[in-house]
């Protein structure tokens, strides 16, 4: 680059390049998720649908409901989508840590968690870009 084309690059209304992932937006997105599957599991909970009743429906609603809370976020950043949405899932498996000191649910099962948070930012992510994607 040429020290012209370099006064120019910097002359631009741009302004500084965007950082890849934002604190903020990270616990946005990631009580936006929290929320969605908490708020699914009430749901279930009124209606009467528990773990040990019927456990893939269960499992089921959580699952769709923290896709469709990663999705939302997974639309709202169109850079760096994967990276955001691995720091979403990060930060609502550390949420979930309240829930060891709370005693609902054990250090085991708060581990195996991580992985269904991995196929919910997975799935997010995969119906984020197929909603976003230009044809």
């Amino acid at each position: 680059m040429t020290p012209g084309n370099l006064r120019a690059a910097l002359q631009t209304d741009e302004g500084p390049p965007p950082l890849p992932v934002g604190a903020k937006a990270v616990l946005r997105d990631a009580t936006l998720v929290y929320g969605l599957t908490f708020a699914a599991g009430f749901g279930m909970a009124v209606v009467g649908v528990n773990l040990e009743g019927n456990p893939s429906t269960t499992y089921t609603a959580n699952l769709l409901s923290g896709a469709l809370g990663f999705s939302v976020a997974g639309i709202r950043i169109s850079r760096h989508r994967t990276e955001h949405l691995a720091w979403v899932a990060a930060t609502v498996w550390i949420f979930n840590l309240a829930h060891i000191a709370l005693g609902i649910q054990t250090t085991a099962s708060w581990i195996r968690s991580g992985f269904t948070l991995i196929l919910m930012a997975a799935l997010g992510g995969m119906f984020a870009t197929l909603l976003t994607s230009r044809r």
